[in-house]
């Protein structure tokens, strides 16, 4: 009998001995509580608005996003630089940095501050179709498609609507898209294609 209380009280000490040993916070699967979009100035971010008060109804620590997002964006000082912050049920956050603004690139291309304001009737400047191609390669990793060509088409979308003209566009849209000549050449004569 007294046996066995030692190893009772050997097997107590032990079980201590581990329980103290093992971490004290509990690991929680997270929740995604909200999402904020700003759009920022790389490596400039401040706690004035816009930051503060999209943070603050969230609890976010905002001196926290604003040396991580500065941090990140630091190479690309002076561009402006989307990003969707993630904010989690325990007031974390991840942030999502996305490409510059379309429009934004296409007026540093011309070299305008702003777009036309009559997009059919003021042109502010022109590119050609190899700087157009060129923005839609940066933006081709946001965009919904695919293939270069048709991130071309969303970005010339922008560039009419900016007030800036294509050289070459109507052309470069002949070749690259031809149009069928019956919806079976388009298609595919099987259910498949459909």
């Amino acid at each position: 009998m007294l046996f066995r209380s030692v190893a009772t009280a050997m097997v107590g000490i032990a079980a201590s001995q581990v329980a103290a040993r093992r971490p004290r916070t509990s690991m929680r699967a997270l929740a995604e509580i909200g999402s904020v979009k700003l759009n920022l100035v790389g490596g400039k971010a401040t706690p004035a608005p816009p930051v503060g008060p999209a943070l603050g109804q969230f609890g976010v620590n905002i001196a926290m996003f604003v040396k991580e997002y500065n941090a990140m964006t630091a190479d690309k000082a002076g561009q402006v630089c989307p990003v969707v912050l993630h904010v989690f049920n325990d007031k974390s956050f991840s942030l999502e940095l996305k490409t510059p603004p379309t429009a934004e690139l296409l007026h540093k291309a011309v070299g305008a501050k702003g777009g036309s304001g009559k997009a059919g009737t003021m042109i502010i400047g022109t590119i050609d179709i190899d700087k157009l191609r060129e923005i839609a390669t940066i933006k081709l990793p946001d965009l919904n498609c695919e293939d270069v060509e048709r991130a071309m088409k969303i970005v010339h979308g922008t560039a009419v609507a900016s007030g800036i003209t294509v050289d070459g566009y109507e052309g470069w849209l002949k070749t690259i898209f031809p149009p069928p000549a019956t919806i079976l050449d388009r298609y595919g004569p099987t259910s498949a294609g459909l």
